[in-house]
């Protein structure tokens, strides 16, 4: 069943300091990105344009096409707390962009995610829970069938792997 509110009145009646612990901002800030990528789309992406970081995201889950952005909020780590990239590799493995020691990269994969958003590359789904588009798909295809050179390949180790 659908809210009764859809209208913008409705973000102002949550509870704003649960909508900042958990991301709400951020994660609504990149929904939007795909939403006006969905309704202007924007011209075929050339994937020499793309980030370093851009590229292994889609290398990375160019099997499922799978992404959600997430966090640790109660981590006693200060970038552990950070918002970070996960992309889905198989059913119940993930690899997460995401390091205490380099909060620069890991920033850095969150804006290589805006870019792909950007794109048009990326589609938002519910809450943190976003996947590959059709166009997405095809990119990380072609990326992948072009064989990863070395600088693509660290930006690939910088993940690290979840199972569960």
């Amino acid at each position: 069943m659908l809210p009764i509110n859809l209208g913008a009145e409705s973000l102002h009646n949550i509870d704003a300091s649960k909508a900042l612990d958990t991301g709400v901002p951020t994660i609504s800030a990149y929904a939007e990105l795909c939403r006006r990528a969905i309704i202007s789309p924007p011209e075929a992406t050339d994937p020499e344009q793309l980030s370093l970081e851009s590229q292994a995201i889609l290398v990375c889950g160019a099997q499922r096409g799978v992404v959600d952005v997430r966090s640790f909020k109660d981590d006693y780590d200060s970038v552990q707390r950070f918002l970070a990239v996960c992309v889905e590799v198989e059913p119940d493995s993930h690899r997460l962009f995401l390091q205490k020691d380099d909060p620069v990269q890991t920033v850095a994969f969150l804006e290589g995610f805006a870019q792909l958003c950007r794109c048009g590359l990326i589609v938002h789904h519910l809450g943190r829970d976003f996947s590959f588009s059709s166009s997405g798909y095809a990119l990380a295809k072609q990326l992948t069938d072009q064989g990863k050179p070395e600088a693509l390949v660290q930006q690939l180790e910088f993940a690290t792997t979840l199972d569960h």
